[in-house]
């Protein structure tokens, strides 16, 4: 079995734009399970003004539906993070311990607004290295500064900060731009590791098809180290070699 491992997936029903459904989350693990993934962590939203989860609201969400997987067979083992939106109310959040870091506590999964990144955002990443915490930076190709020049993102990845691939945008799910920069990213090595980032059962075709992609252009070996060794490596809080 491949061991795959996905870091970034919005299984949890009713809690943002992910799963509308029990029924809807349930399905989306089947078939990420039928892909290769022992693992799956769930990743809803925590940003203020459009998904106002705290951290009680996210554990409660991914709790509730723990009875829901129990004794079913045919889906991975679970996790609860969140996709914590990097602005001044969630970065204080993570400050004071009411985020929802990856299990272990070592890193966390990070976005930000699609124009670009903030002016303080190296100095932020510092912080949060510096408390021994990885900040795990999601879809980096959809970000709009990121189409024209990858270099103020290089700076993030060599301080230390890890970067994670949408697998789907190979197949096509969001456009030419982005799927032009996840090539130019992975082909300078700048990606730590992949994800489904799937929010309905659907999506999970696209992520098939990204992986094919990946397999087929960068052989066997490349598609495990985004989709095991990678994301074991983050969840242990080091990059991967």
């Amino acid at each position: 079995m491949p061991g795959f491992v996905d870091l970034h997936c919005h299984w949890v029903a009713r809690i943002d734009d992910g799963a509308p459904s029990v029924a809807a989350g349930l399905e989306m693990l089947a078939a990420l399970s039928q892909l290769g993934f022992d693992r799956v962590i769930a990743t809803p939203h925590m940003r203020p003004g459009l998904f106002d989860n705290t951290r009680e609201d996210l554990v409660s969400a991914y709790e509730s539906m723990l009875p829901d997987l129990a004794g079913r067979a045919g889906l991975p083992e679970v996790g609860l993070a969140s996709e914590h939106y990097f602005d001044d109310v969630v970065f204080r959040r993570i400050l004071d311990g009411q985020a929802v870091p990856y299990p272990e506590n070592h890193a966390i999964l990070l976005e930000f607004y699609e124009v670009g990144f903030p002016i303080t955002v190296e100095q932020r990443l510092s912080d949060l290295l510096g408390r021994r915490m990885l900040p795990v930076i999601a879809h980096p190709e959809r970000y709009h500064a990121l189409w024209k020049d990858a270099a103020p993102f290089e700076r993030i990845v060599d301080m230390g900060c890890a970067a994670l691939l949408d697998v789907a945008v190979f197949a096509g799910k969001y456009g030419k731009q982005p799927r032009r920069c996840a090539e130019q990213l992975l082909e300078r090595g700048l990606y730590h590791a992949a994800c489904s980032d799937a929010h309905r059962p659907e999506d999970v075709r696209a992520v098939a098809q990204g992986m094919k992609w990946v397999e087929r252009h960068y052989g066997r070996d490349t598609l495990d180290y985004l989709f095991r060794e990678g994301p074991l490596a983050l969840l242990d809080g080091r990059l991967p070699d």
